[in-house]
């Protein structure tokens, strides 16, 4: 600075030590204080030699530092107005920059010149460790998710060269009790039978209910996390806490999303193995029954007076769509919610493949219970989804909530193909379009929460752009008219049977040309009379 008046510390040591017997007597804690200093590895330890050496300089022997809420260094009785305690007391702030870290106070009736010096020198000192002990805590979390990241590569390609069930969930719990530090870990299937046990003693092929309660508690199997894949249950993981710690909600979190792509690795084994014993069995059956027997809906949660069907036909062997419906269960005073996802990965065959199998996982992990807000949702799983992709994949997603009571439905829709909402009473289509950008596409993207409602009557129809750009033989696409059509000239049909239509009219229209990419449909439709209809039998009443 060109202020004259202005002196640094280090002129004021210089100062202090001219002024000999006071300024050596002065000088002598600061210079302990600066050659301590480096040795105090943490934030406490540091607080504790400043709080010692200002007793020291003011020759006090009760005083502390208050950090604006509690004391945070104290020694005899603590003053009852720390920012002004009052006469005999002494009330120093202690700043750096813009940044107030306290106050010292001391009972003393004089005040010391080396203890502003003092709390000059260690302020900075003390922010400096904060930024030091910040930058610590954001390297392990980088190292932390890096891992987490290997953990998963790993995993998924792992699992894809197993061929067994008991494979499998080997592979994955072996990877779960290294990722965790865990030593205690129980895989009992849906009938259960012990698939994998570890750490807990010689167990039986096979566990009633009763026997199983007994090893839980027994073995102190703290945490218990089923291995589902929409409405396929393949057991339970029961887990003990880790040798080091606790889990907490993000290890728990990033635990399920491992179980989730064993469950789906599974699922896909037994289809697969299904799809084997078939063809072995049905050799000589024709394209037309193959494709019919893949546009059969799968079972899907139906609430009372609601109806789904659902499928997808995807373009090669594996496909890059997604679709997943199931119930979520609430707090004990609230009825389960139907949750609805719908994806689309860019590209086709295995790597789409893998990448949906990665979005369904997180998908499950982060929404298996009520979603206060589907907007923050797609922002996490845009985030994960950006950890993960391979090259330049993304997806679209439409994810929803239908409260099965009255028919409200939240959703967020991430660059797909707006849903149609067909209300009953013949009201205008309504597009539930985008609220945000693709998933994994665009790093830190944000997305909105959308409303609708859903009327008794009404039809919602969810697909991927497979479907609305099949071509005839022209290249003309089918498009969403026909869609509304469809459910407009058939008000008292069921879901399954606008499902068979769609698709019948989709085949008619492409005049057997073939679809161009995965194709996925979604109809749910609530039941009952449309509002004008139950209006118009109370007014003849």
């Amino acid at each position: 600075m060109n202020d004259p008046s202005y002196s640094s510390p280090f002129d004021r040591l210089r100062e202090l030590s001219l002024r000999i017997p006071e300024g050596a007597q002065e000088l002598l804690p600061l210079v302990d204080f600066l050659e301590t200093f480096p040795e105090q590895v943490t934030e406490e330890a540091l607080v504790h030699l400043v709080g010692v050496t200002a007793l020291g300089i003011a020759k006090a022997g009760q005083g502390g530092l208050w950090d604006g809420s509690r004391w945070i260094f104290l020694r005899g009785n603590a003053a009852p107005f720390p920012t002004n305690p009052g006469p005999g007391w002494l009330s120093l702030p202690w700043i750096y920059g813009d940044e107030c870290f306290g106050h010292l106070v001391v009972r003393t009736a004089w005040a010391p010149p080396a203890l502003p010096l003092l709390l000059s020198i260690s302020a900075p000192l003390l922010a400096w460790r904060r930024l030091e002990a910040l930058r610590s805590d954001q390297n392990r979390a980088l190292a932390l998710q890096l891992s987490r990241l290997n953990t998963l590569f790993d995993l998924t390609r792992s699992l894809g060269e197993v061929e067994t069930k008991a494979s499998i969930v080997h592979l994955a719990a072996t990877s779960l009790m290294a990722e965790f530090l865990i030593t205690r870990l129980l895989v009992v299937g849906a009938d259960g039978t012990v698939i994998f046990a570890r750490g807990l003693g010689q167990q039986p092929l096979t566990l009633s209910a009763d026997a199983l309660h007994q090893v839980v508690a027994d073995k102190d199997l703290a945490h218990a996390v089923e291995m589902r894949d929409q409405n396929h249950s393949h057991g339970f993981a029961y887990v003990g806490e880790p040798s080091i710690g606790k889990l907490s909600d993000e290890d728990e979190l990033f635990f399920q999303t491992l179980l989730n792509i064993t469950s789906t690795q599974l699922t896909a084994l037994e289809l697969r193995e299904s799809r084997i014993q078939a063809l072995r069995m049905e050799k000589d059956l024709d394209l037309a029954r193959n494709i019919q027997r893949r546009i059969l809906p799968k079972q899907l949660p139906e609430p009372p007076g609601w109806l789904c069907a659902a499928a997808n036909l995807p373009f090669e062997a594996v496909g890059g769509d997604l679709y997943d419906l199931w119930m979520a269960h609430q707090e004990a005073d609230q009825n389960p919610r139907l949750h609805i996802a719908v994806g689309d990965i860019s590209g086709k065959g295995l790597p789409a493949s893998l990448m949906m199998t990665q979005l369904s996982a997180f998908l499950r992990a982060m929404a298996d219970r009520r979603v206060k807000d589907w907007g923050r949702l797609a922002h996490r799983l845009n985030a994960r989804m950006n950890d993960i992709r391979d090259r330049n994949r993304y997806a679209t997603l439409f994810a929803a909530s239908l409260n099965p009571e009255n028919g409200d439905m939240r959703y967020v829709n991430g660059g797909h193909n707006p849903p149609l909402l067909v209300p009953a009473d013949g009201g205008p289509v309504v597009h539930l379009s985008p609220t945000g950008p693709m998933v994994g596409l665009l790093p830190g993207a944000t997305f909105s929460e959308g409303h609708a409602t859903m009327n008794p009557g009404d039809v919602l129809l969810i697909f991927t752009d497979g479907l609305v750009e099949a071509e005839n033989a022209t290249g003309q696409d089918l498009g969403e008219d026909p869609l509304i059509h469809v459910v407009r000239s058939n008000p008292q049909a069921t879901a399954d049977e606008l499902f068979e239509r769609i698709l019948v009219d989709t085949f008619q229209h492409m005049e057997g040309s073939g679809f161009k990419d995965d194709v996925t449909l979604v109809v749910v439709k609530r039941c009952g009379p449309p509002p004008t209809q139950i209006l118009s039998a109370e007014y003849h009443l």
